[in-house]
């Protein structure tokens, strides 16, 4: 019995010793070193953000902004890493489904974990359907704040932090560590523009512990949550869509000028 459980605790769907690198020492060193860097750029973008501030459509929540969402998330943790991992590693999107298989057992955890996700933030529905037939151009405040979440969060995080670097972690140390500093370095970057700029339920900006409290843990919980997933099941699409889900609806609330 008590190896039965142990095994179905340690049970892994693609364990790391089945993945295959094309140069596993440098390409881990690559990717935590701009790990490092991408904390540093949350802070100049931060300063960036305070001093020349672009919301998109006057949006209110700063990861709304032209500078944050283009720059620090599409372009620096979207483009540039899927640029070295797709085409100067010749890498596949194979190589990160690793020969996962559609099923109805998959598609049912999927929906669920994406209506859960979707539901963490059922708070902002009652004011957005106050808000959003006051707005002439409520359909393309609607269309951003639902497909930019994908590109700017949902996306790079977890094609990152999870697809990218944990599992180049996992196969250099093991599965708790690599989870660990891969979830540290997820929650870091979202603390310097949060103690820059944040004044919601994510913090009060200046405030280190506050900002700490309000979003580093939060985001430590879910991050070590999505990577111990990651770990398990090696199912990319569901943590994307999931993720997805949870920032749909504050996006909204942004776009369309509701205040958290």
């Amino acid at each position: 019995m008590l190896v039965t459980f142990t095994r179905w605790i340690l049970w892994q769907r693609v364990p790391p010793s089945e993945i295959e690198f094309k140069a596993l020492n440098q390409e881990t060193v690559l990717l935590l070193s701009y790990s490092i860097l991408y904390i540093i750029a949350g802070y100049v973008l931060g300063l960036v953000i305070a001093y020349l501030p672009a919301p998109i459509l006057g949006a209110t929540q700063f990861n709304q902004d032209l500078w944050y969402s283009g720059v620090f998330k599409i372009l620096l943790l979207l483009i540039i890493p899927g640029y070295i991992y797709f085409i100067r590693w010749n890498y596949h999107v194979r190589d990160l489904t690793l020969g996962l298989k559609p099923s109805v057992k998959i598609f049912l955890a999927t929906a669920f974990m994406v209506a859960l996700g979707f539901f963490l933030n059922a708070s902002h529905l009652k004011p957005l359907e106050n808000t959003i037939d006051t707005f002439s151009d409520a359909p393309l405040r609607l269309a951003l704040g639902i497909i930019m979440p994908l590109f700017t969060a949902a996306l790079p995080e977890e094609l990152f932090f999870r697809g990218y670097l944990q599992t180049r972690l996992e196969k250099k140390w093991n599965r708790i560590s690599a989870s660990l500093v891969a979830t540290l370095l997820f929650t870091a970057w979202h603390l310097p523009s949060r103690y820059l700029l944040s004044t919601g339920v994510e913090g009060q900006a200046g405030d280190w512990g506050n900002v700490i409290l309000h979003t580093g843990v939060p985001v430590f919980i879910a991050g070590f949550i999505f990577a111990l997933h990651w770990s398990r099941y090696r199912n990319i699409i569901l943590l994307i869509l999931t993720h997805w889900a949870v920032d749909i609806l504050p996006a909204l609330s942004s776009y369309f000028k509701i205040l958290f």
